[in-house]
């Protein structure tokens, strides 16, 4: 009976991830997951969390890093392409302006738009592992030509800066801008990687699924 009830423990930790396909379009060959082809492109995510898109008969990639996968935003991790033009990129919460676009790494990034210039800041990865969804959102300042995102920014005449984590702290002292940033304490060690339609999915639906496991586990 205790093997039984370990082995059901050990599938229902098991992540459930969708075996590797490939795709091969005019002597070229790729495998992995949401491939996407052209006449003559094809090109696959690496990893299961990823995505792909085709723009103009191009196909681009892009996965998400390691701190996003395992600690998703509560609306759930869903990456992206947006193309204008001849640009394109993915990533998440992207931004078309000024007929370019650009894709933060993370889904706590942020992607700004200053004087015709696309810029795109993430937390440290740091950060995303310590605090996971309650990752604040970042602010950003400008001054003249220059513009940057972060914590608890300050802005002189024509200079910006910001601190990179939520601790971190910016002091402006006779036109001086000075940030300090704490180091993380925090040592994250993940076993095994989520389940990757978990992850896609809204905070309540995990949460419902999580409640939904357990109850299977405690009838049997």
């Amino acid at each position: 009976m205790l093997l039984t009830i370990l082995g059901l423990t050990l599938l229902a930790s098991t992540p459930s991830v969708p075996p590797v396909s490939c795709q091969f379009v005019n002597g070229k060959r790729a495998c992995g997951y949401s491939c996407q082809s052209s006449v003559d492109d094809v090109r696959c995510a690496s990893t299961p969390y990823g995505t792909c898109g085709m723009f103009h008969g191009k196909v681009y990639c892009f996965d998400p890093p390691l701190a996003a996968i395992h600690h998703p935003p509560d609306e759930g991790l869903r990456p992206e392409c947006k193309a204008i033009g001849d640009e394109a990129a993915c990533g998440f919460n992207c931004l078309v302006a000024k007929g370019k676009v650009a894709c933060a790494r993370t889904p706590y990034g942020e992607c700004r738009e200053h004087l015709g210039e696309l810029k795109c800041w993430d937390p440290p990865e740091s950060v995303i592992h310590e605090l996971g969804a309650e990752t604040p959102r970042l602010a950003c300042l400008t001054a003249s030509t220059a513009i940057e995102c972060g914590y608890d920014c300050k802005a002189s005449r024509a200079e910006v800066r910001c601190a990179a984590t939520p601790r971190g702290r910016c002091e402006k002292d006779d036109f001086r801008l000075e940030c300090f940033d704490p180091p993380s304490l925090t040592h994250c060690a993940h076993v095994q990687p989520p389940d990757p339609a978990e992850v896609r999915k809204p905070k309540y639906q995990r949460k419902e699924a999580r409640e939904a496991a357990e109850a299977a586990r405690r009838a049997h």
